[in-house]
């Protein structure tokens, strides 16, 4: 899956060209000066450290419900306070019965790994067991203070007897038996492990699941029979390189073909678990049953246009099908499944209507009814299920704005549908009081500071806890950020955020730059406040753009550039700069693109396609045609190339790389063993052989996600060719430091 690197704001250390020479000592070339010497560095240093205290205000922390349910404890900057429940009033905190409402959200269960990769050892349930990947196979071993075939009393009379063990403080020696559950393994048929694919795309992190008894192991038999080898070099600054070498299916070619066994501790005995399909069909998100020795794993086709979870009893060898979703573009693979605690009956995430709705099932197959409102908005995530009292709480994009998120709750019967926060803004930050009377959230938007509020369950807001104050912002001559929109030729309506200096004049003309990602299924904008991008600083404006594709608005819109990544995708970026471009103050012949992996894609396909529009992109890490990619991922959105010819030619960048006249700077990380360093090599040479200019960093020790100096170039080679005015310095006051 292609993601953004962990950067952060305080990560930028780029350089910025074309604003007048400074002192420093002696006169530098506005293409010498480096990022700590730029015109609006202060400015950009001061916002980057202030910007989380800007947003911050309004936010009560500690929110505790009085155990009589007539009050409420919170703080508020440090301050504890408390609101009457009955009457309203706001006073000091005098009670010691408060409770915080424990979280009982799941947990993913397991130690974290490396990307892409799975987990080596997994633990019994009971501590008895381990099953350990090593050398391609599956091994269990047991610790125990006994040697087989001796009880556990026998062993402490005999070493009471010998003066030894715990009476005299001593440790036993520990033997651990090994059992090698397979010994059939070897580098391109393994067991008990996955592969890259499925780490990174199917989001699988282990390989080895034991039953919740501790009876059975269920693991993976991955076959790469038949794909080919993609190498990497590394130590690329060495004297002598070394190689890496991983099975990588890129679109189109051979997948890794994977079965399911069974292995029995008691008998030894292990066993294919037969599961129908086509080989290469994914099977992924194993998992258990509560109490139970029957797995549930998930199906999908090489389309990923449909989706089966089934149920296999490992007692009994039984095959059922659970539920199925089909979809005519793709299927999500990883919708809710959240058990109630009889094991039997589940929540259920499905789009089956075309926006995210949630339902109650059980393991029979059965849709005993529907939780949410199958209405035309998609609902988002679970913020709370009570069996006990019987309500089901979910936010949804209810509001007139889609990127607004309400809370809504419905009993586990389907009935008494409510949506309980009222004000047209943006909801989060949940905490349900436990005699579900009453929700205490934070409310908020782009442009309007978050206050903590409680509402009653009629979906009256009752009181305000906290409320955020724009001063702060206003002391550092900041605007709020600004929610715009604008229509695609079909109607579409787009939404995107726009941010300005401090200071900003509308009577100047300032340079644009469009902060990009983009990618299928993405979250494009948000809808909390955010005041000051520290990047305006430097003389820009900076806008996001959540073009058609990205997430949160239903399946037709998520959907709208199926096979053709490329195509409306950016489109609605280069619309929305035209859009932008009208307004005096937006200089249209000075704009910029940035973003990596997808949003690296964008940003050079967007000056190819578009260099009407775009006068620099900085790329970072981009995949530069489809058919460098993996299956998984590129298969779901574009199929193959041989079933998608068209669709691959205009969603490539060679293309459209006769068409460059601005100036294009690619980054890429010279081990990338996601997005391949050949896609940048691609394009590379595909711009020579149309003798074009560009500019090229390669960084030889970092894979996707690149730091060292890689901020601080993007923001130098912005200002040395957008050539971007100086912004008056901001004022410090007393409120914001």
């Amino acid at each position: 899956m292609i993601r953004y690197p962990i950067l952060t704001f305080s990560f930028v250390l780029i350089l910025l060209h074309g604003l007048p020479a400074i002192s420093m000592g002696q006169s530098k070339s506005p293409n010498e000066l480096k990022f700590e010497e730029l015109p609006g560095y202060s400015n950009y240093k001061k916002i980057s450290e202030q910007r989380r205290k800007l947003s911050e205000g309004g936010r009560a922390s500690q929110i505790k419900w009085g155990s009589d349910m007539k009050s409420v404890g919170y703080s508020v900057d440090g301050e504890k306070r408390q609101l009457n429940l009955l009457d309203g009033n706001i006073g000091e905190y005098n009670q010691t019965d408060h409770k915080a409402v424990a979280d009982k959200s799941p947990r993913r269960r397991g130690r974290p790994v490396a990307r892409a990769e799975q987990r080596t050892v997994e633990p019994s349930p009971d501590g008895k067991w381990q099953a350990v990947y090593k050398d391609f196979n599956v091994h269990i071993e047991s610790v125990s203070n006994e040697k087989e075939g001796e009880g556990k009393e026998e062993g402490k009379e005999e070493g009471k007897e010998e003066g030894k063990g715990e009476d005299k403080g001593e440790d036993k020696e520990e033997e651990i038996t090994t059992y090698q559950v397979t010994d059939q393994g070897s580098e391109r048929l393994r067991y008990g492990t996955g592969c890259w694919v499925y780490g990174e795309e199917l989001d699988q992190q282990d390989a080895m699941w034991w039953s919740p008894d501790g009876s059975k192991l269920v693991f993976y038999e991955v076959d790469e029979d038949g794909m080919k080898d993609y190498f990497l070099t590394e130590k690329n600054a060495d004297v002598y390189t070394e190689l890496h070498t991983v099975r990588y299916p890129k679109s189109g070619f051979p997948n890794p073909k994977v079965k399911l066994w069974v292995y029995d501790v008691a008998t030894k005995k292990k066993s294919v678990i037969p599961i129908e399909g086509e080989p290469t069909q994914y099977l992924f998100n194993i998992q258990f049953v509560p109490n139970s020795h029957k797995v549930l794993v998930s199906r999908t086709n090489r389309h990923q246009n449909w989706l089966d979870i089934l149920m296999v009893d490992l007692d009994t060898g039984s095959l059922t099908t659970v539920v199925t979703e089909k979809q005519a573009a793709w299927q999500k693979n990883r919708p809710v499944m959240r058990f109630l605690e009889d094991g039997n009956r589940f929540v259920w995430e499905t789009e089956r209507n075309g926006y995210k709705h949630f339902e109650l099932r059980n393991l029979a197959g059965e849709l005993l009814n529907p939780l949410s409102e199958v209405a035309n908005y998609p609902c988002a995530s679970i913020v709370q299920l009570d069996e006990k009292a019987g309500w089901f709480y979910y936010t949804a994009y209810s509001d007139t704005n889609p990127y607004h998120l309400q809370l809504h709750r419905v009993g586990l019967d389907g009935r008494n549908h409510q949506r309980l926060t009222s004000s047209p803004l943006n909801h989060s930050g949940f905490n349900i009081s436990p005699d579900h009377k009453w929700v205490a959230c934070i409310r908020e938007s782009v442009d309007t500071p978050a206050a903590t509020v409680i509402y009653d369950a009629q979906g009256n807001e009752f009181a305000v806890l906290a409320e955020g104050s724009p001063k702060a912002v206003e002391d550092l001559g900041l605007t709020a950020p600004e929610l715009f929109t604008f229509k695609t030729d079909d109607g579409t309506e787009i939404y995107g955020t726009l941010y300005k200096p401090a200071h900003f004049d509308p009577a100047k003309s300032y340079p644009l730059l469009i902060d990009v990602y983009g990618g299928p299924s993405s979250r494009a904008i948000s809808s909390q406040y955010r005041p000051g991008n520290p990047v305006c600083e430097l003389g820009y404006l900076v806008a996001k753009i959540a073009n058609r594709g990205t997430g949160g608005r239903g399946k037709a819109f998520e959907t709208a550039g199926y096979q053709g990544l490329g195509g409306v995708d950016i489109l609605d970026q280069a619309n929305g700069v035209r859009f932008l471009a009208k307004r005096p103050y937006v200089d249209g012949q000075r704009v910029g693109i940035y973003g990596h992996s997808y949003g690296g894609y964008m940003s050079a396909l967007g000056i190819l396609k578009y260099p009407d529009v775009f006068q620099v992109a900085v790329a970072g890490a981009p995949v530069t045609d489809w058919k460098q990619y993996d299956t998984i991922y590129t298969e779901r959105y574009m199929r193959t190339p041989a079933e998608n010819p068209e669709g691959y030619k205009n969603g490539s960048c060679m293309n459209f790389a006769n068409q460059l006249q601005g100036n294009l700077l690619l980054v890429h990380g010279l081990i990338d063993d996601n997005v391949h360093p050949a896609n940048t090599w691609e394009l590379a040479k595909k711009l020579q052989d149309e003798k074009k200019r560009f500019d090229l960093m390669v960084y030889p020790g970092f894979k996707h996600g690149i730091g060292s100096t890689y901020s601080a170039l993007r923001w130098e080679y912005f200002h040395k060719h957008l050539r971007p005015e100086a912004i008056e310095p901001a004022k410090t006051t007393g409120d914001t430091n």
